[in-house]
């Protein structure tokens, strides 16, 4: 099992933007993917296990948000005690899309259809983070 926390914003997997160029389409990622993509991947890169897990996955996150700067001292309060939810963007899935995209290419699994069993969260907190948990399916 590995369990650890990722000093920083959580992002998510934006969309593919398209153009032409010289009568062709072609479809790129912006800059600001490729930097996300970038420090999620550095962050990532020590907690890499050195062989791919072979089987089936669970992976469990927690993608926390700094609460905004201009709401009251008693909703900021209610977000820190999780009892006002992060209803706004990015989207769930999204996040989960990013989080797995960069850990397959690290190498934590052989391919992301091994992750047969995925607990994701958004919360606020005092400062962002990703905290992950992956374990192969067979462990207790």
């Amino acid at each position: 099992m590995l369990s650890f926390t990722l000093p920083c914003v959580p992002s998510a997997q934006q969309r593919a933007r398209h153009a032409t160029r010289n009568g062709l389409s072609v479809a790129y990622k912006s800059a600001s993917q490729k930097a996300n993509e970038r420090t999620l991947d550095a962050l990532l890169a020590r907690y890499a296990p050195l062989s791919p897990m072979a089987g089936a996955v669970s992976l469990e996150f927690r993608a926390v948000f700094p609460t905004p700067k201009s709401v009251s001292k008693s909703r900021r309060a209610a977000m820190l005690r999780g009892q006002q939810y992060h209803t706004h963007k990015p989207d769930l899935d999204n996040l989960a899309k990013q989080l797995k995209d960069a850990m397959t290419r690290l190498q934590y699994w052989y391919d992301d259809r091994q992750v047969v069993r995925l607990i994701c969260q958004k919360a606020y907190g005092e400062v962002g983070r990703w905290e992950v948990c992956v374990r192969e399916m067979g462990e207790a």
